[in-house]
């Protein structure tokens, strides 16, 4: 089955997200574009990893499961690079986003991840608000109207071989994920017969709703796959606890001595360098 339409209609990207649970939107980067881009985000990784692998640590010493092995992380990767920073508001990206959130959206992380040759298999999670291994997060049983949308901005091609990630489709349907390991009958660690794997070129980028259950495929090539994890959400959904620093945070994942997904802030000389229509999406992020 074909995975991604290059010139794909906003109504028929609403509908599949709607029914499907994602939808891949070809070129928003172009190709001329993409390479640089591409280039930038992964010299920028390699200069914190030694800093986002000792914060990984940290949270595996306590305890939890966080990360997979073969896959580098970079939080709020923006803060390093601005590269890619006007793409964040391309007009087909927030007339998705809007049509299901209204005018008043925020980014609530930007991430890079690169999932690298020998990179292993992850678990079974929908993100956040409803991963439940996170200190802040819905409760199940969940449902009713989407409260995140999340997308992966494919840098590289999402193949077969490189660890295109696996999704499960219309798992957003249901009204609780595999996270924890408490859903009876359901191994997280286990590959789903219905599974498949959102593939595209480079350019492209996986829109889903963040209750759709995916989970990190295996890298078996020799090249790595880079990407960057993009969250969009409406302006009532609270994003204080995912946020360093503040009293909500403290509360709720300090003091509880538990993991979650956190953001870092952004910091007020790189937010003065975004285009003015990203800077409504992230001002709400500056320190």
């Amino acid at each position: 089955m074909k995975t991604s339409i290059k010139h794909i209609t906003i109504d028929a990207i609403v509908s599949q997200i709607e029914q499907e649970g994602y939808s891949i939107v070809e070129g928003i980067i172009p190709q001329n574009k993409i390479g640089a881009i591409r280039s930038e985000v992964v010299a920028a990784q390699r200069t914190h990893n030694e800093a986002a692998e000792a914060e990984l640590a940290k949270t595996r010493s306590r305890g939890h499961r966080i990360g997979t092995p073969g896959v580098a992380v970079l939080k709020q990767v923006i803060n390093a690079t601005q590269c890619f920073a006007s793409y964040l508001a391309d007009e087909r990206i927030l007339a998705v986003v809007q049509h299901f959130f209204g005018d008043y959206i925020r980014i609530s992380c930007t991430d890079t991840v690169i999932n690298q040759p020998g990179g292993e298999r992850g678990y079974w999670h929908a993100d956040w608000p409803y991963n439940g291994t996170n200190s802040t997060h819905v409760k199940a049983p969940y449902g009713g109207m989407i409260m995140h949308l999340s997308s992966i901005w494919m840098l590289t091609p999402f193949t077969k071989d490189n660890g295109a990630t696996f999704i499960l489709p219309r798992s957003h349907q249901l009204t609780n994920n595999p996270a924890t390991g408490e859903m009876e009958g359901i191994d997280l660690d286990a590959p789903n017969p219905d599974e498949r794997q959102a593939l595209g070129p480079e350019g492209s980028v996986l829109f889903y709703d963040s209750r759709l259950w995916h989970a990190v495929a295996p890298n078996i090539s020799h090249t790595s796959r880079v990407a960057l994890v993009v969250r969009y959400a409406p302006w009532w959904l609270n994003l204080t606890p995912t946020m360093k620093g503040t009293p909500d945070h403290d509360r709720m994942v300090i003091e509880k001595g538990g993991k979650n997904y956190d953001a870092i802030p952004i910091r007020k000389d790189v937010f003065e360098k975004l285009p003015d229509n990203v800077k409504q999406l992230y001002r709400h992020w500056v320190i």
